[in-house]
């Protein structure tokens, strides 16, 4: 019965490292979606981030996406795959669904650890 607890034990074990591992290197590519696509209109002072501190003006609501606590991944992947206000919407020749998953869990996970 022990030998069988141990066992179990270290199967559990073994499955949270992989997955932990694996949303590391999911996160990291996520980041490395948003250097590539997105920084450029949405890193700190350039137009988008401009465009939306006027939206959430008066909010609490930081126009910065990588400052965002209330990103949600679903949102994330609906506005990159159809675009709002100035944004164009993203085909998946641009961003594949994988990456975009990754860039989804960097930005809803990144202010919440």
């Amino acid at each position: 019965m022990l030998k069988n607890m141990k066992t179990v034990l270290f199967v559990s074990v073994l499955a949270a490292t992989s997955l932990l591992a694996s949303n590391s290197t999911d996160y990291t590519k996520g980041k490395q979606v948003f250097d590539k696509w997105c920084v450029h209109c949405h890193g700190i002072g350039m137009p988008a981030t401009n465009a939306l501190r006027i939206v959430y003006k008066e909010t609490n609501i930081s126009p910065v996406l990588e400052q965002r606590k209330d990103l949600d991944a679903e949102f994330v992947k609906f506005i990159v795959r159809h675009g709002r206000y100035s944004m164009p919407f993203f085909r998946k020749t641009e961003i594949n669904d994988e990456q975009l998953k990754n860039l989804a869990l960097y930005l809803s996970t990144k202010n919440k650890k």
